[in-house]
């Protein structure tokens, strides 16, 4: 992931390349308009929101605004970090003055001396009133006692009034950023608020406070005074974090899942249960952007250990209500035999022990009352019995246990019965492939030794270790994994989510090594060497349109001159020379379109006789389209075929159907065969 984008775990991201809520503008403007206040008498501004909804990554933001000349600069105190263990006032008056130091020790070592004897008189002496239950018992033993009685009979005042006129001094105000406060306790919540109140009128410096409004008010109004009132006679401008649009935290979700759910082998994934399930028991207990987090990252162990075994559909429903409703996931595993027993009509088995069960876990259900109904019609069909008094019999037991779906009792009692598997064999994988990157024998023989079904997350997780990339492993490493992504195998169930396939997996890392190449004329070297060592066209091709200027894809790591010199030397290499290795080829098509266009539609591959070479052809010009309709959330999905482009780059319709003919009669009747010969035979999909 880019080094400014957001990272795998629960994180902010730290500029505006992660910026998937589109919030970079606002927050520019809202910093450009903290600049524009008079701060002689200091300023303290809200960045307000509810927890999760990406309070500190529109900090983030305002910080990229913030860093533009004329820079002001930022330091960071985290009361967190300090609550309930050291006096608040000591620790704040120190922490600012250290990272001032850092930021300039010229132009602020004076404030930050000052801040620092500042700090000293205020807290352990306990002369503010808002501090005096705060006394530092080590201080008697930690401070020269003359130097201590010394400062007492400065003064706080003498003292503030030189770190003032210091500060009065400045171009342009300090701005100092104090996050998670709605971590803190209402005792310790007040605490931080008093010491603002504090020391707010400090000339040119800005508070900026990134905090949860509702939170906050009630711990403030446990002093006697509406909480409301009281943040209103603090704050000089606030900013309210909107609330995350349902589509784009929908979108959020099926990308995290894409990337979870590709490093499980022959999933178990039922298109057409996904929607109904997503919609109705999974999307409504999702709230935020973290809330995404936390779901994709716990129900990561078990989907690798039991999505080839379950029905992964039912196993993200339960999933989701273990991360996001404990309670509800406790009544579901007391009330198993409940869900899971079917009812014929001759039954006459005594259900109110059932009925209890599921009349318990529905009252679990009060803030989502849909979920667990839901739940119980698309999971656990068997227990509308006890809710609608509709059977199903024992017919049904095998068809559920065939599906491999929860409804059955043997596959509930596997998830909750799961040995939880660690990611930690695959994190170890790539720390030794990242130790190797400057090898290229020894990188290609480790890679090599891997389970091919290892490789793509072995090849993912080199994205954890990109600040220690060597410059020297830009072109070694770069050849290896390039040649890898024919090797790497696709993946089932990928494409759901429309997001991750073998080549971006690669591609993310070339990116990254390349990028360790500061000097763009070296980087220019480097392709060029990296492209005389990989053996297909098609990978060829991928590093060409990544580095390259072409719109939507390439990163513009080379300059335009040299981008359009690589690519006519590749097209020309096209043209003359027939692929050494067809079998290898994985995006064939893609390599004789761009030749294609290259020479304005004049340019058609010579007629194909190897069969390697027609199979490569087809299958990197196929495609699945996905269609719904009005009344029903299931994706139907149909394989396609470029039929097009096919019968642009090969001549003609009748040298296409020729090919087609050669390998069917080597391959016999495959599903690729077969759908070659429908559009040969002239059927079209319908246009939705």
């Amino acid at each position: 992931m880019n080094d400014q984008g957001k990272s795998p775990v629960d994180n902010p991201i730290l500029g505006s390349t992660g910026d998937v809520l589109g919030r970079a503008i606002v927050a520019h403007d809202f910093a450009q308009s903290i600049r524009e206040l008079d701060a002689s008498q200091g300023i303290v501004v809200g960045v307000l929101g509810a927890w999760g909804h990406g309070k500190t990554s529109f900090v983030n933001l305002m910080r990229e605004q913030f860093a533009e000349a004329p820079e002001l600069a930022v330091v960071d105190f985290n009361p967190w970090l300090f609550s309930g263990q050291q006096q608040l006032s000591d620790v704040f008056f120190r922490e600012i003055a250290a990272e001032l130091r850092l930021k300039d020790q010229s132009r602020f070592g004076v404030i930050a001396e000052g801040l620092n004897d500042y700090g000293d008189v205020l807290s352990p002496l306990a002369i503010i009133p808002w501090f005096g239950g705060w006394f530092d018992r080590a201080f008697k033993a930690t401070k020269i006692a003359a130097t201590w009685l010394s400062d007492r009979k400065k003064g706080s005042r003498t003292l503030r009034d030189q770190v003032t006129d210091a500060l009065t001094e400045l171009e342009q105000p300090i701005v100092v950023v104090i996050d998670d406060i709605d971590r803190l306790t209402s005792t310790e919540i007040r605490d931080i608020f008093k010491l603002v109140r504090l020391t707010a009128s400090f000339p040119n410096v800005v508070y900026l406070l990134a905090f949860d409004r509702t939170r906050v008010e009630q711990a403030l109004s446990e002093e006697g005074v509406p909480g409301r009132a009281y943040l209103a006679k603090i704050l000089q401008l606030s900013f309210d974090v909107p609330m995350i649009p349902r589509e784009l935290l929908r979108r959020q979700v099926f990308e995290r899942l894409e990337e979870l759910l590709d490093g499980i082998e022959d999933l178990r994934f039922t298109q057409t249960l996904w929607a109904d399930i997503y919609f109705e028991v999974i999307e409504p207990l999702i709230g935020n952007l973290r809330d995404v987090t936390r779901f994709a990252l716990s129900a990561r162990p078990t989907l690798r250990a039991l999505g080839g075994e379950v029905e992964t559909v039912d196993l993200l429903a339960l999933e989701a209500l273990r991360v996001f409703r404990p309670e509800l996931f406790q009544a579901l595993h007391t009330a198993r035999i409940a869900l899971t027993q079917t009812h014929d009509f001759n039954d006459r088995s005594d259900t109110e022990q059932g009925k209890a069960q599921i009349d318990a876990l529905l009252a679990h259900a009060e803030n989502e009352p849909s979920v667990v109904p839901a739940l119980i019609h698309r999971v656990f069909p068997a227990a509308l019995f006890y809710t609608e008094n509709n059977r199903f019999g024992s017919e049904f037991e095998n068809k559920w246990r065939r599906e491999r779906r929860v409804a059955h009792i043997s596959h509930l009692d596997l998830y909750f019965g799961r040995s939880m598997p660690s990611d930690l064999v695959v994190f170890h994988l790539a720390e030794r492939a990242n130790a190797l990157l400057s090898d290229r024998a020894e990188l290609e023989a480790f890679l090599d030794s891997l389970p091919r079904d290892q490789l793509e997350d072995v090849i993912a997780g080199l994205e954890s270790y990109e600040d220690e990339f060597p410059q020297q492993a830009a072109i070694p490493a770069s050849i290896v994994l390039l040649n890898k992504v024919a090797s790497i195998p696709e993946r089932a169930g990928r494409g759901m989510f429309d997001v991750m396939s073998r080549d971006i997996v690669v591609t993310r890392v070339v990116l990254r090594l390349l990028r360790r190449i500061d000097d763009e004329a070296a980087r220019e070297q480097a392709v060029r060497q990296i492209l005389q060592s990989i053996a297909s066209y098609s990978s060829q091709e991928l590093l060409i349109r990544t580095v390259g200027h072409q719109e939507g894809s390439g990163s513009r790591l080379i300059s335009t001159e040299a981008a359009e010199e690589i690519e006519e030397d590749f097209a020309q290499r096209v043209r003359t020379s027939p692929p050494l290795e067809p079998s290898m080829e994985w995006n064939w098509l893609r390599v004789l379109w761009l030749v294609h266009e290259r020479d304005e539609g004049e340019y058609a591959i010579p007629q194909l006789e190897d069969p390697t070479s027609i199979r490569a052809l087809l299958q990197s010009g196929k495609s699945v389209a996905r269609s719904q309709s009005w009344d029903s959330h299931a994706v139907q999905e149909e394989p396609r075929l470029a039929w097009d482009l096919l019968v642009q780059v090969v001549g003609g319709e009748e040298a296409l159907r020729e090919a087609i003919q050669r390998l069917r009669e080597t391959d016999g009747e495959t599903p690729l065969v077969a759908l070659a010969t429908k559009y040969s035979n002239g059927w079209r999909p319908e246009l939705f």
